[in-house]
């Protein structure tokens, strides 16, 4: 799996749970140079998500020059910056070695833990 896969992979998961969330996607973007990646509507506020995704063990980080970014952005549109860290593992790895390298249209562990504020840096 390339990381433009492992990305994509990423944001499908984010923008399934914030659907179920209540959230109105308004705008997907999947290039990883594009922030933010998703912009969303909920109970009449504008939400901008930026997503990064990982291998396993690692989660994705969000860098604070793409913070300072969106953030410039969101105050153009009254938007609440959100950012999302995905982790995928390989879900027929045994090993670590075998679990950090997913296989496209494989088996998945996703860890997600949930759209965060972003970081005070």
């Amino acid at each position: 799996m390339t990381y433009d896969d492992l990305h994509r992979l990423g944001i499908k998961v984010v923008y399934s749970k914030m659907i179920n969330e209540g959230y109105d996607i308004i705008g997907v973007f999947e290039n990883q140079e594009h922030n933010p990646q998703i912009c969303a509507l909920r109970d009449g506020k504008r939400y901008v998500v930026v997503v990064r995704t990982a291998r396993f063990p690692n989660m994705g980080i969000l860098l604070p020059i793409t913070a300072k970014a969106v953030k410039d952005y969101a105050s153009t549109c009254d938007a609440i910056c959100l950012f999302a860290s995905v982790g995928i593992a390989n879900g027929d790895g045994d090993t670590d070695e075998e679990m950090s390298n997913p296989i496209l249209n494989g088996n998945y562990i996703i860890r997600y833990e949930g759209l965060q504020p972003f970081p005070t840096y």
